[in-house]
This record gives structure tokens, C-alpha cells and sequence, in this order.
């Protein structure tokens, strides 16, 4: 018997060039700030500073981007959801333009931030566009996707990094990338897919709505672990496998490159495995496997640690379908773009911002070892109490 025409599901294919450009953009993004992280050594020389000392422009990076993505809300509610990512898109461009021409280390904690500002205004407005123009028996696939983006930044940020450094210098570098992101902007001005929902702005009674519920805290405290993996460890591994592992800088980033370059086969399958082990399973796979992989990392000789900074990425960049999937779910409908703006805000100021900085203090004062070894340990136990917590709505 075939089943019934209504149980159909919408095909997934008409959303893909919508999708395409997004995550374009989405790329455009992540690489602007995922620069830093190679870039923290010379820039640190330039500087004249330390590297503890220069890694607090990882919370200045990320205050912009907590600031923002708090606040876009009010910005998409006026411009709406496409505009909003233009304009984000363009001050990512103009933020670049500016860092180009800085020399001092006040300049730049003005620029990075924003720039991290610009930044912070695209998340809730591309996740709720995703929602939009994809069915939700796709929603795992579509993210899956859109998590390219990410990993592909991941990838050719040191390789690009290195790159300049060896010709023309990351100021030129900037130059070029803040070009290209204001060129997206006109491109998506164009042809970006427009969304009918306008923004939910951050007021008190739509947040109650959110932070009442239980599962949206569970949700975060898993974002917050997965993003101090993503971003905070990956902005140290150059600095770890310099100083305690004895690799040279440009051996370090080529190694910090082709570490991600695994991930990129196993992201578009994570659509088929929550299908086929559910979302509970999915976060606990993809969440002990990077915290065990994190914590064994450090020690051991080099091709064991890269081999683990190998795994590590593999189960991390597998969260965040099932991760924005899942909060799309545990939360109504309606608030999708505030909730993404709260959980996004939460692992910005803490994963991207604060676990960078304490990591390299503690990589300066003890040793990136221990410091992968303790975090590790803490993320395996802290998801496992927190999925085990976690309440998933049926319709998922």
C-alpha cells in the first residue's frame, strides 16, 4: 500500500540553492573569525605581546558577537530576516577593512569587536531561514549542510593564513577577505531567499518563554561544551604543537588544517544517523567522542595527538545538526530566532571567548596538555548527566 500523499514529505531538493548561498555566507562568517586562532602568534609578535595577553582579543571577538546576537532580534523584527544578513555580511567586510590598517593592540580590540558584532547578527536569522525554506523531516540534513561551512573555515583558515604569511602578510589578507564579504552582501541582496516570520526582538515576556524551560538550559550547557572544543581548543592547537610538541609555526597550521579535512566526509551523513539512533544517542556519540578524544590529545608522541586532533573534529562538527536541530525542537516554534540568539550569546561569551583565554594561561602557567586532559574529562562527564536530564518533545 503507498502511503498517503499527506504523509509525504516536501523533497528536500528546491531548498538546496537557497541553502548553498547560506551557507556561503555562513562560511564567510566563520572564516573571518576563525582567522585569529593561526594568525594568534604573529599577531601576538606585532603586538608585542604575550600570547595570554593577546588571546583576550578572543573575548573581545566574542563580547561583539555576544552583544550582537543577543540583540539581533530587535534588528531582524525592523529590517527582517534577509536584510538582516546583509547587513551582518557587510560589517564582517567593513570590520576586516579596518583591522588591515591597525597597528595597535587598543585599535584592534576596537575592530575585532566590531567585526565580532557584525558577525553575532547572522546566526539567529540563518537558522530561522533554514527552518523556513526546508521541510522539518529535513532539518537534521539541511544543518548538516549548513555545518559545512564551518568545517570548511576550520580547514583553509591556516592553510590561508600561512599562505599570506609567507607573501604578502595577514593585513593584505584582511583586505581581500573584507572585500569578498561585502560582495556576498550585494549577492545576497539579490538573490537570498526571503522569510515571512519576522524577528522576536530580546523583551522579558518572549524570553521567559524560553528560559523556563528546562531543556532549553540542557540544550546550552551541550552548545557551550561543544563550541569550547570547536573554537577554544582549535585556537590553541597551533600554540600547542609549537611549544610543547616542538613543530615549527607553518608545519603547525598545515597540520591544523588537515586535521579537519576528515570531518568533511562524515558531516553530511549525521542527517541519516539521527534517523536511524534518534537525537538522544546522536549528542552522546558526538559529545564523549570529543571529549575523549580532546582529553587524549595532549600526551603522547606527535602522530598520536594528531591523530586524536584528527578524531577530535569528526564528533564535534557532528553536534551541531543534531544540536540546532534538537533546540529547534525543545523550544516553540515561533521563538526559534531568540532562542538561538540566548544559546549562541551563552557559548560565545564562554566557549569562544573565556575558555580560549583560560586555556592559554593555563598552557603558559602548566602545560596545553593537561589543560586538554582536564577539560576532556570534565565535557565527558558534564554531557552525560546532561543528556541522560534532557527531554526531547515526541514529535521528534
Amino acid at each position: 500500500m503507498k502511503p498517503a500523499p499527506e504523509n509525504i514529505p516536501a523533497p528536500f531538493a528546491p531548498a538546496l540553492p537557497a541553502l548553498a548561498l547560506l551557507t556561503t555566507v555562513f562560511f564567510a562568517n566563520f572564516l573571518a573569525r576563525t582567522l585569529f586562532g593561526p594568525l594568534l602568534l604573529p599577531i601576538s609578535d606585532h603586538l608585542g605581546r604575550s600570547l595570554a595577553a593577546s588571546a583576550n582579543l578572543f573575548v573581545c571577538l566574542s563580547g561583539g558577537y555576544s552583544l550582537s546576537v543577543l540583540g539581533a532580534g530587535f534588528v531582524s523584527e525592523r529590517l527582517g530576516h534577509k536584510k538582516t544578513i546583509v547587513a551582518s555580511v557587510a560589517c564582517i567586510g567593513l570590520g576586516l577593512l579596518g583591522l588591515a590598517g591597525c597597528d595597535t593592540f587598543a585599535g584592534f580590540a576596537v575592530w575585532i569587536f566590531l567585526m565580532g558584532a557584525g558577525a553575532g547578527l547572522y546566526m539567529p536569522s540563518g537558522v530561522v531561514t533554514i527552518t523556513e525554506i526546508t521541510p522539518v523531516a529535513h532539518w537534521g540534513q539541511a544543518f548538516s549542510v549548513h555545518e559545512l561551512a564551518p568545517n570548511m573555515a576550520f580547514i583553509s583558515a591556516p592553510l590561508v593564513a600561512e599562505a599570506f604569511m609567507g607573501s604578502a602578510g595577514y593585513p593584505t589578507l584582511f583586505r581581500l577577505l573584507g572585500a569578498a564579504c561585502l560582495l556576498l552582501a550585494a549577492i545576497y541582496a539579490w538573490r537570498g531567499p526571503r522569510t515571512m516570520r519576522p524577528g522576536m526582538p530580546p523583551v522579558l515576556g518572549n524570553i521567559r518563554v524560553i528560559v523556563t524551560r528546562p531543556a532549553f538550559w540542557i540544550t546550552v550547557l551541550l552548545f557551550v561544551l561543544a563550541v569550547a572544543v570547536e573554537i577554544g581548543v582549535y585556537n590553541l592547537v597551533p600554540a600547542f604543537l609549537v611549544k610543547e610538541k616542538g613543530v615549527d609555526r607553518e608545519t603547525a597550521n598545515v597540520l591544523l588544517g588537515c586535521s579537519r579535512i576528515a570531518a568533511l566526509a562524515f558531516l553530511p551523513a549525521t542527517g541519516w544517523v539521527i534517523r536511524r539512533i534518534g537525537y538522544r544517542r546522536t549528542l552522546a556519540l558526538c559529545l564523549v567522542g570529543t571529549g575523549l578524544s580532546t582529553a587524549l590529545a595532549g600526551y603522547g608522541p606527535l602522530w598520536w595527538s594528531v591523530t586524536m586532533l584528527t578524531l577530535q573534529p569528526i564528533f564535534v562538527v557532528c553536534f551541531f545538526p543534531v544540536g540546532f536541530a534538537v533546540l529547534s525542537l525543545v523550544c516553540p516554534k515561533a521563538t526559534n530566532d531568540l532562542s538561538v540568539s540566548l544559546t549562541v550569546m551563552c557559548t560565545s561569551v564562554i566557549g569562544a571567548g573565556f575558555m580560549p583565554a583560560i586555556l592559554a594561561w593555563g598552557g603558559e602557567t602548566f602545560s596545553f596538555a593537561l589543560c586538554f586532559l582536564l577539560f576532556g574529562i570534565a565535557m565527558c562527564a558534564a554531557s552525560v548527566l546532561a543528556i541522560v536530564r534532557l527531554r526531547i518533545p515526541e514529535q521528534a
